[in-house]
């Protein structure tokens, strides 16, 4: 069965996956789910306008979406700058890996890395970059949380007792109820994971953070120039506290 997207897109469109290509993805299958509906009920006109007064549309419009995707960056964001790692649904986790500095071992250093979720990775088959120590760095970064630090060989990120998303704070950040929250992430990440395969090319900005890239096969994070700047700062803020 060919996808949503082949549906939509032209041909020289399908080689490119980006925000605007996500957001148009979710509108149009909300569309086909309302005309479905609106098709659907074979009933009388008082009936309908009874049904039309008393039910509420729990999809979101283009602008709640790029809202709630913007919330999401931003909370990804403060959560690195405060060194927490965050999981995202299917897609992976962002966390604070610590290493040796290239020129000199004894010096440790600390940074923002993407980890792309096993069972995506291999369902899209997905080639990562992949870190000699990621085990212990993600150890590390759950440690610094509160949480277990056992890691078996080839668990997936969603095993990890690790923080995901704060709804209440999503919820009450974007004014969207409950329903329209869990719709709208669900819509997401569903989205991504049904129509990365197709797309030979994805560049998905996350405001403020960077860009999730699959270029070749290869999936990466690029976090922004900006972000990194200011991820530094942080820890030199936080070196120097420690150090007085």
């Amino acid at each position: 069965m060919p996808s949503l997207a082949s549906d939509i897109f032209s041909s020289k469109y399908r080689r490119r996956f980006t925000n605007d290509t996500l957001f148009q993805l979710i509108t149009q299958e909300n569309n086909m789910d309302d005309e479905t509906r609106s098709s659907s009920l074979n009933v009388n006109e008082q009936t309908n306008a009874y049904a039309n007064e008393n039910s509420t549309d729990e999809n979101l419009v283009d602008n709640d979406l790029r809202h709630l995707w913007y919330l999401l960056s931003q909370m990804i964001r403060k959560r690195l700058l405060k060194l927490e790692p965050c999981l995202l649904p299917e897609l992976g986790a962002f966390v604070v890996i610590d290493h040796s500095s290239a020129d000199n071992q004894n010096i440790r250093r600390q940074e923002p890395f993407f980890v792309l979720d096993t069972t995506f990775a291999r369902r899209h088959r997905l080639s990562r970059i992949k870190k000699p120590n990621l085990s212990s760095a993600l150890s590390l970064s759950l440690e610094a949380n509160g949480h277990s630090t056992h890691i078996e060989p080839n668990t997936t990120l969603s095993s990890f007792n690790m923080q995901t998303l704060d709804y209440v704070l999503l919820q009450n950040e974007s004014g969207l109820t409950r329903e329209q929250l869990m719709i709208g992430i669900s819509q997401l990440f569903g989205i991504i994971d049904k129509e990365i395969h197709p797309h030979e090319y994805c560049d998905l900005e996350f405001p403020q953070l960077g860009n999730f890239r699959i270029s070749f096969g290869l999936a990466i994070f690029d976090f922004s120039d900006a972000f990194l700047d200011e991820f530094k700062l942080t820890l030199d803020a936080i070196s120097t506290l420690n150090n007085k």
